[in-house]
């Protein structure tokens, strides 16, 4: 991959990571509002605010670690070993993305009863995370493993 291959890349995981850092901003000054709001949760929107913003927070290290894989790739022309350390730090980031989200949906719908239908879709898009994650590892690695030599001596062609 060339420098000017990655870069609509860069710029994308730029902008993803501005758009973050962004939301964990404003997520305490919405918690603020909605408590104003809905007097009868106002006791959730800390607790809820700081696991979102830990949430983003994960997530913002899995965009780091896609930048730092993204940076071997140009510089070595592919995905090699030395992209293992980054490509594991992204699924375990990613898994903790998903199951912070899935903790809040689950107690926002269940426990807490706030939130509506709309807590078991973050639900079910929040565990479906953990599992995409660890297929991207999976993936990710299987790139990285050498092909069969075809020059072996037992390899016939």
């Amino acid at each position: 991959m060339t420098r000017q291959e990655a870069l609509p890349l860069r710029v994308a995981l730029g902008a993803i990571a501005c758009a973050a850092v962004f939301a964990q901003v404003m997520l305490p000054l919405l918690a603020g509002g909605y408590a104003a709001a809905y007097p009868q949760a106002a006791n959730l929107a800390v607790p809820y605010a700081a696991a979102a913003i830990a949430a983003i927070a994960c997530f913002e290290v899995a965009l780091l670690a896609g930048w730092q894989i993204l940076t071997a790739v140009v510089a070595e022309g592919a995905l090699t070993l030395s992209t293992t350390t980054w490509v594991n730090v992204m699924a375990v980031s990613l898994g903790l993305t998903g199951i912070t989200l899935a903790g809040i949906c689950a107690h926002a719908g269940s426990v807490a009863a706030v939130g509506g239908p709309a807590m078991l879709f973050g639900l079910v898009a929040g565990l479906a995370l953990v599992p995409a994650a660890v297929a991207l590892r999976n993936r990710f690695l299987q790139l990285t493993e050498p092909g069969p030599d075809l020059r072996s001596p037992g390899h016939s062609m």
